[in-house]
């Protein structure tokens, strides 16, 4: 989970696996003073009619420097839930707010898909776009749309690597030349799940348990910025491993890395959350 932070103090340099990302002194001057043209003035693109996703993030904006990312689903804005509502009602509301820009909480939704090409080589699919990048079309019996891909889907990622150009992927696509392909795509439609006997009674609370999520997502990043203040390594450094948990469900790995990252014992009151 993720947070926008804020204007007050919080677009500060933003370490990552990658590097460095920082302002210029012209882009804090630049900054917008209303929400008026939110979230394009910030620097990312909106999609979806309830949840609303993140479709894209410009390299240099506040949104890149705060860990936006394209995937991520906006769950809350200003702490108010905000899963359900459409693109245009996100919008609207964000627009009448008076904090600039207003905070916002986020999680990943992109999905890892593994292909198999068929005999030919091929995967059965074709992209278009830039930024993001979706799927025009999709063989529902070929190797990707077996393993559920669709026509409108976006591809947010190629085997682990996020991209934004329609060449770049392709030629990484085609790259694989015959090998199993990842791709790490976001869907706005919820996509279908067989359940067994057993699972459907649990199915019939899925309204409850999705916001009992957002309402605990929402808490752990009211404790996140009350334990961690102004530590916005460390907050990146958690962020980071949570996404990578989030993807790979690796409980191992992630026991490992938290203490390295809450090193004291105010940290500490952070493990029990992430539980």
């Amino acid at each position: 989970m993720r947070r926008f932070l804020s204007r007050k103090g919080r677009f500060s340099l933003r370490q990552s696996k990658s590097g460095t990302r920082s302002a210029s002194k012209d882009f804090y001057l630049g900054l917008p003073a209303t929400n008026q043209n939110w979230p394009e003035a910030f620097g990312f693109r909106l999609g979806g009619t309830g949840p609303s996703y993140i479709l894209s993030v410009v390299e240099g904006s506040s949104a890149y420097l705060a860990g936006l990312q394209p995937g991520d689903q906006v769950v809350d804005i200003e702490g108010q839930d905000v899963t359900n509502l459409s693109t245009p009602a996100l919008v609207a509301l964000a627009q009448t707010l008076k904090t600039v820009p207003p905070s916002i909480g986020v999680v990943s939704r992109i999905e890892q898909i593994d292909i198999t090409p068929g005999p030919d080589g091929r995967f059965g699919f074709t992209i278009i776009g830039d930024c993001p990048l979706m799927v025009e079309d999709c063989m529902p019996n070929g190797p990707a749309g077996r393993n559920g891909l669709k026509a409108g889907d976006y591809v947010m990622e190629v085997n682990g690597i996020p991209v934004k150009h329609h060449e770049t992927a392709a030629a990484m696509i085609k790259a694989a030349q015959g090998r199993p392909l990842r791709l790490g795509v976001l869907s706005m439609a919820r996509r279908p799940k067989r359940l067994s006997s057993s699972m459907r009674v649990l199915s019939q609370s899925g309204d409850s348990i999705r916001e009992s999520r957002a309402h605990k997502a929402m808490e752990f990043n009211k404790k996140v910025e009350e334990v961690l203040g102004e530590e916005l390594d460390v907050k990146e450094q958690l962020f980071e491993v949570l996404k990578q948990y989030a993807a790979e469900r690796d409980v191992d790995s992630l026991a490992e890395a938290l203490p390295d990252i809450l090193i004291t014992e105010e940290h500490q009151q952070l493990i029990d959350n992430v539980r």
